[in-house]
């Protein structure tokens, strides 16, 4: 085996964080732990992800006063678009899930987007406040799922 193949198969995967609109609110309000977690992640190399649909539940347009606070926070966060690939995981989640409607469209697309990443070699970890419904979104891939 030539010394490349081998740096490859000892090559960790690349870790990979995806925030629910609940981390993303978190992180807005000044939390803490979120903001801790946002700026960490790129001194460990690691990318925050989420969907684009998922700015969209996040954003409060009465919250005025923390603008500031959610564009440094959306700066540092990679905001996947909702492309027809994201849209058919999405689908094909909730059908397994056996769930439907719009209670969790946005939780689908978002965990389709963790599922996407994972696809690709990710070690990826959801960060939510509702572990049920996207341990349900995940079964049988391998996301990790953190509760905020």
């Amino acid at each position: 085996m030539s010394r490349t193949a081998r740096a490859k198969l000892h090559r960790p995967r690349q870790r990979i964080f995806v925030f629910d609109s609940e981390a993303l609110s978190k992180a807005i309000q000044g939390d803490r732990q979120m903001t801790a977690l946002i700026k960490t992640a790129p001194r460990l190399h690691i990318p925050i992800v989420t969907s684009a649909l998922t700015t969209l539940e996040a954003w409060d347009p009465r919250e005025t006063s923390r603008q500031a606070l959610w564009n440094w926070t959306l700066s540092r966060i990679r905001i996947v678009h909702t492309d027809d690939q994201v849209t058919a995981m999405a689908r094909d989640m909730l059908k397994t899930a056996g769930l439907h409607g719009h209670k969790y469209a946005i939780d689908a697309i978002l965990a389709a987007v963790a599922g996407r990443e994972a696809a690709q070699g990710a070690d990826a970890t959801v960060f939510t406040s509702d572990t049920d419904d996207m341990n349900q979104l995940l079964a049988g891939r391998s996301v990790r799922v953190e509760k905020i």
